[in-house]
């Protein structure tokens, strides 16, 4: 059977359940959803859209410092659509508390924003990696053999494992400061996102993975920027200022022109590169 799943952690609201949504509407893959509240998820996605394929969406509750809690979510995955099922992997989990500086910083923000943007991106990687096809089946996907029902959207014959990070966690770009804890999870996970990309490669695995950062999207997150969700505070797309849905498009765009030279990178919505 062909890799017919895209997972997504982070559908609550926001940029992950238009991600969903972008998965639902342009492909005929199956998406699951992962939230801390499965039906806030579902409302989240589902809603204003009448035209969505609600047979396709699959949402699940997970609580993202349990790892019993992802192990639980990955076996049902797996026993629904079988252990070769992963066509894209996103992990959207994130968390912002802007330090301006040194006095700021507390030490129970540092341990909640690093098990948010970090920890829960890792947790991912290990528990539903794994349902990247191997074997034959990977070789029935690198050969054309399986159907794509994803094309045009996401690389043929090719996995992604994108996790959204931040240009603020380059290192090569700090030009600024501050937001030390937010910089540091975001720095970490690029690590991380590397570090993937290396054993995909080493191991053969029919998968690359990528860093991406969408702008500034309007949501909770950002809303000492742009007001937040609902809000009609104007956004200025010339400085990277997105709503939800147009950030989502941005990035599956991005997604869906990457081929195998792409692994390990760190990009923006113009699928420009961003230094480490």
């Amino acid at each position: 059977m062909a890799p017919n799943v895209a997972i997504i952690q982070g559908t609550g609201s926001g940029i992950g359940a238009q991600i969903a949504k972008q998965y639902l509407s342009r492909t005929g893959l199956q998406v699951v959803a992962l939230s801390r509240d499965a039906s806030r998820a579902k409302d989240a996605i589902l809603s204003g859209d009448s035209s969505l394929d609600s047979s396709r969406l699959h949402t699940f509750s997970l609580d993202i410092k349990s790892e019993e809690s992802y192990d639980k979510v990955a076996s049902e995955v797996s026993s629904r659509f079988g252990s070769s099922c992963l066509k894209t992997l996103w992990n959207i989990n994130g968390i912002l508390h802007a330090e301006k500086n040194l006095s700021q910083i507390t030490y129970d923000h540092l341990t909640e924003t690093f098990a948010v943007n970090t920890f829960s991106h890792l947790m991912g990687f290990k528990h539903f990696v794994p349902l990247v096809p191997r074997g034959a089946e990977a070789k029935k996907m690198l050969e054309g053999q399986s159907e794509d029902l994803a094309k045009g959207v996401l690389p043929e014959n090719l996995c992604v494992i994108a996790s959204l990070s931040a240009r603020v966690g380059s290192i090569g770009d700090n030009n600024k400061g501050g937001w030390y804890s937010y910089r540091a999870s975001k720095a970490a996970l690029n690590q991380l996102i590397r570090t993937l990309s290396k054993e995909l490669e080493l191991r053969s695995v029919p998968a690359i993975s990528v860093g991406l950062h969408p702008g500034t999207v309007r949501s909770n997150l950002s809303k000492d920027f742009t007001g937040g969700e609902g809000s009609d505070k104007p956004l200025d797309k010339s400085k990277g200022q997105f709503e939800a849905s147009e950030a989502a498009k941005n990035l599956v765009d991005v997604v869906g022109g990457l081929g195998k030279e792409d692994n390990g990178s760190f990009r923006d919505y113009k699928n420009d590169i961003i230094p480490w």
